[in-house]
């Protein structure tokens, strides 16, 4: 799929690091049945974020227009510094290299998802103004989230376009000649702007003095950001180094760390960086299934209730005033959360993944402890084992990811207007007028 080219002054993007349980179900048009018995959180950590819908900027046809993200040579230089010069080896040296006459600074050509319709629109009525775009059909399109992580997690070259190989080596074409793409994902700078406020910001590359600072920050132009975290990057390897020395002289003191040194010490690769924010409150559960319920009693709320990670910070706060109003102990339950606390969405996949397969990983292990019998499929189950299988619960078990309201809405509108280009042929004359 060819992807249409945008001038290199466009844009400067954010730099990045690479689905309200109720807000939700009001809002879909389709009745899932696959949770009347069993549970959601089964399904690889991946696959749960397939219902959060993002969007990009594409041609009528789909095919999305490539921006040019400015890759300075001081940044280079950091990244150089970082992993090493090796012999032009590196992820550094795969990126694309097209030089600009005006300032002379590199440049890679990127796709970008966005998590937000605004910030989709907002780049779609910039690319307007430019006197080429005017007379282009721009056209904001939707996929879900977990397409979208699959394809930035490919680095390096990114992936192919679709453009046909060179005939006569039978290789792909260069990311400068449009054989390749990388792709990106850009948070919602509403949801930033919230996550600033909330405990634990350090985990989406929030490291100001105060919350307030941080809030403010992500109110500017985006050069403005980008300028700022350019310079946390910076000095990043160097703040880390002495937050690890401080920790080790407080331990050798015999005294404890604080939550905010400890976070700023873990989450140090995120400073200079941005993450995509999930917003989590004690307090706030998934209802088990219904038939679940029944058989069960209040034994299945401890077994099958889940934790939700809202996508919105507004559709948390939406059900936690529903749920207080539905309390029988209203009184007993504040107007707002008492602590909101936000996750880095990668984090939060990648762990559930992990923990995934150290599960799977223990479950094969037991069934080659009981012999052959371990191999039959039925069988195996009734046999027990010295090891249990199931080992100690994380919690991540139970998480469940639940998309934004605005997101969903906006997806429903865009599937409702369609692509707008009928497939009818014109009509051909006939009878007296042919």
């Amino acid at each position: 799929m060819k992807s249409s080219i945008i001038p290199p002054s466009l844009l400067i993007l954010l730099s990045l690091s690479l689905p309200s349980a109720t807000t939700a179900k009001s809002n879909s048009r389709h009745v899932n049945l696959s949770n009347l018995l069993g549970t959601r959180t089964s399904i690889p950590a991946y696959e749960r974020i397939i219902s959060q819908p993002v969007f990009q900027v594409t041609t009528a046809w789909g095919s999305p227009y490539m921006l040019f993200e400015k890759y300075k040579d001081e940044e280079k230089a950091i990244e150089l510094e970082g992993g090493g010069n090796n012999g032009g080896k590196d992820d550094v040296s795969k990126f694309s290299r097209v030089q600009q006459k005006d300032d002379m600074q590199d440049t890679r050509p990127v796709s970008l998802y966005f998590m937000d319709e605004h910030d989709a629109r907002a780049l779609a009525d910039e690319m307007k103004q430019m006197k080429h775009m005017k007379e282009s059909d721009l056209r904001i399109t939707c996929t879900s989230l977990g397409k979208a992580v699959r394809q930035a997690s490919n680095l390096g070259n990114g992936l192919p376009t679709g453009q046909p190989m060179v005939g006569t080596t039978g290789k792909l074409l260069t990311m400068d000649e449009g054989g390749s793409l990388r792709h990106k994902i850009v948070p919602s700078k509403r949801e930033l702007f919230y996550a600033a406020r909330c405990a634990g910001r350090e985990r989406i590359g929030c490291f100001g003095d105060s919350a307030q600072e941080d809030a403010d920050l992500l109110l500017q132009p985006q050069d403005v950001i980008e300028a700022n975290k350019m310079g946390l990057r910076r000095k990043a390897s160097k703040n880390a180094a002495g937050r690890m020395k401080k920790a080790r002289q407080l331990e050798k003191e015999g005294l404890v760390e604080s939550n905010e040194d400890k976070l700023r010490r873990e989450y140090g690769h995120m400073e200079g960086q941005v993450g995509l924010p999930v917003f989590y409150s004690e307090g706030l559960v998934k209802k088990p299934p219904v038939i679940r319920r029944m058989i069960q009693g209040s034994k299945a709320w401890a077994s099958s209730s889940l934790t939700p990670l809202y996508f919105s910070y507004e559709d948390l706060m939406k059900d936690w005033s529903e749920m207080r109003s539905q309390s029988v102990n209203k009184s007993k339950i504040p107007e707002t959360p008492p602590q909101v606390e936000v996750f880095n969405m990668m984090d939060v996949v990648t762990s559930i993944d992990k923990d995934q397969w150290k599960g799977q990983r223990r479950a094969e292990l037991v069934r080659e402890k009981k012999g052959i019998l371990g191999k039959i499929p039925v069988v195996h189950n009734l046999i027990k084992g010295k090891i249990s299988a199931s080992g100690a619960k994380s919690g991540l078990e139970k998480v469940l990811f639940v998309p934004s309201s605005l997101g969903v809405q906006a997806k429903e509108s865009i599937s409702g207007n369609g692509s707008m280009k009928t497939r009818l042929r014109p009509m051909r004359a006939w009878g007296k007028n042919a």
